[in-house]
């Protein structure tokens, strides 16, 4: 081998060299790939059409059972909300519900299955709707919960519910945004400062460094300021009530990952309830677990709005 051939196959090896690191060490020890699937729970859920079809239909069989009260907490076209209050219904606790969907799917119409469990047990149930990307971007979806919690705190009473006991859960990215929710400077919105009672985050991811480092970022744009606002793992300070982790045994590496970062965190402030892990359940399947008020997380969350 001369020595113009030897250098470029030097060159090549340097190269190929850098690039397998860059690979091996895309987050902590995920290649590219790796995380990419970490944050696709598809992947490690086969059964995530069939569970996802079914937010529909069992919605819609109760939301014959139990109509809702449509109401509109903006002027937008999706910034409504749907409240499910039993008769006669005054001064109950408010559990509200953010759908998930990975920030780019669902409604409220998909997550009133669990409404009987609150409903049926004396309490109101609020699933919200709002944008979806690509229509706002993330910071706008969060903008839109907010104002819609603001809403309920102000107009909640009309429907039976009592607005100092306003509880606030949600799954998967509706997770995200509860604990977006939950560390909020709501004072500085000009809201009460403890308008939430308590939380139920339910697979949600609470630092998106590393999301936004997956292929979820085709999708999901934030600038590094926007990223640092939106992750509430850099906000625990602003937590003031108690919150109950939820997570499923068959969920992604990455969310188990989370979600114990998050109790962690959570318990050494002293505002962990109670950190729930769901047996044989993957990402899908988690939130069908409100759908019974005899699960133990049913209990537990209605334990703690009751309290």
């Amino acid at each position: 081998m001369d020595r113009r051939a030897f250098s470029f196959s030097m060159l090549g090896l340097i190269a190929s060299a850098a690039t397998a690191r860059a690979q091996s060490f895309a987050f902590l020890d995920y290649t590219q790939d790796a995380l990419d699937k970490a944050y696709d729970q598809r992947v490690w859920a086969s059964n995530a059409s069939e569970v996802i079809a079914r937010y529909t239909t069992d919605s819609a069989s109760v939301r014959k059972r139990f109509p809702p009260r449509t109401e509109r907490y903006g002027n937008g076209q999706a910034e409504t909300l749907d409240i499910f209050a039993p008769e006669g219904a005054k001064g109950l606790p408010v559990m509200v519900f953010i759908h998930g969907g990975a920030w780019r799917a669902l409604t409220r119409e998909d997550v009133s299955a669990p409404a009987p469990t609150f409903v049926q047990n004396g309490c109101l149930y609020v699933a919200l709707n709002f944008d979806n990307l690509p229509v706002v971007r993330l910071p706008d979806m969060a903008d839109q919960c907010r104002r819609a919690l603001i809403w309920i705190g102000k107009n909640i009473a009309n429907f039976g519910g009592d607005p100092d006991k306003i509880f606030i859960s949600g799954h998967s990215s509706g997770g995200h945004l509860a604990a977006v929710l939950l560390t909020t400077d709501w004072h500085a919105l000009g809201a009460q400062a403890d308008i939430i009672k308590g939380g139920v985050v339910m697979s949600g991811m609470y630092e998106l460094y590393p999301v936004l480092l997956s292929a979820r970022s085709s999708y999901v744009k934030l600038s590094p300021a926007e990223i640092a606002a939106l992750s509430p793992m850099r906000h625990l300070n602003r937590i003031d009530s108690n919150v109950i982790v939820v997570i499923g045994e068959k969920e992604s590496p990455e969310f188990r990952r989370h979600s114990a970062e998050f109790a962690t965190a959570l318990a050494g402030m002293g505002r962990l309830a109670q950190r729930v892990e769901l047996a044989g359940k993957n990402h899908f399947e988690v939130p069908e677990a409100l759908n019974d008020a005899k699960t133990d997380i049913s209990k537990a969350i209605l334990k703690m709005m009751k309290d």
